[in-house]
C-alpha cells in the first residue's frame, strides 16, 4: 500500500507533469517581422574598396600589395590638399600601378580580339572549303548512281543476249 500511494505522489509532482499553457500564450498570433534597416553606405568607403580590390589583382608582389592595402586607405580618404608626403607618395604608386595593369589589360583584350578575328577568319575559310567539298561530294555521288545504273543496263542487256544465243 505504501508503494503504491508513493507512486501516486510521483505522478503527481510538477516535475512529472507536463507545463501547462498560459492563457496568454495561445490568443497571441506570431510576432511580427521587424523590418532591417538599412546601413548607408558610404560612396569613398565604396571607391576605396574598389581600389584595394583592384590592386589586389595587379599580381604584383605580396610586399608591395601588402604596403598599398595598408597604406592606401589613408591616402585616398585624404584630400589631394591634405596630404602628407608619404600619402601622396602611396596615392602616386598606387595611379601607376593601377594605370599599368589598366594599360596592361587592354593590351591583353587587343591581342584576344585579335586572335578571335584570325580565328573567326580561319573559320569562314574552312566554311568556304567544307561547301565546296560537300559540293564535289555530291558531284561525284550522282556520277557514281549514274554509273552504277549504266552497268546495271549493261548487265541487264548482256543477259538478255546471251539468253537469244
Amino acid at each position: 500500500l505504501a508503494q503504491g500511494v508513493l507512486f501516486r505522489l510521483r505522478l503527481l509532482t510538477p516535475q512529472a507533469m507536463a507545463p501547462k499553457r498560459s492563457a496568454g500564450a495561445s490568443s497571441q498570433g506570431p510576432k511580427a517581422k521587424v523590418a532591417r534597416k538599412e546601413v548607408p553606405v558610404d560612396p569613398v568607403d565604396q571607391a576605396v574598396g574598389a581600389v584595394l580590390s583592384a590592386i589586389k589583382r595587379c599580381g604584383v608582389q605580396e610586399e608591395q600589395q601588402r604596403l598599398l592595402v595598408e597604406t592606401c586607405p589613408i591616402a585616398l580618404r585624404t584630400l589631394a590638399s591634405n596630404r602628407h608626403l608619404f600619402a601622396a607618395q602611396v596615392f602616386g604608386w598606387a595611379q601607376q600601378l593601377l594605370a599599368e595593369y589598366g594599360s596592361a589589360v587592354a593590351e591583353k583584350d587587343a591581342k584576344a580580339k585579335s586572335v578571335v578575328g584570325a580565328v573567326d577568319d580561319r573559320r569562314s575559310e574552312a566554311a568556304k572549303v567544307k561547301g565546296a567539298a560537300e559540293a564535289t561530294v555530291a558531284d561525284c555521288q550522282a556520277k557514281l548512281s549514274t554509273a552504277k545504273e549504266a552497268r546495271h543496263q549493261a548487265q541487264e542487256e548482256l543477259k538478255a543476249r546471251s539468253a537469244e544465243l
